[in-house]
């Protein structure tokens, strides 16, 4: 299997917006950015592929989502 790999800005270590998300945010915003990446042209799956990629409820999926959207770390 061919991995690619995609740029990750090191400055995200100082992004206050970034650094006070709750464990569990950071971590689907990480996994998300990796989905976006080997998706169809930046793009996230669905929620449902979404929730079920992370291993997380629908609902909590949608919740995670509107946090990120909300605080201007994805794109809707």
């Amino acid at each position: 299997m061919a991995y690619t790999w995609f740029r990750f800005y090191n400055d995200a270590i100082n992004d206050p917006k970034v650094q006070r998300l709750p464990p569990p945010l950071f971590k689907f915003w990480i996994n998300c950015l990796c989905l976006a990446s080997a998706g169809d042209g930046g793009l996230l799956p669905g929620v449902v592929d979404l929730a079920f990629s992370q291993r997380l409820s629908q609902k909590q999926a949608e919740n995670y989502l509107k946090a990120l959207v909300t605080g201007g770390l994805v794109d809707q």
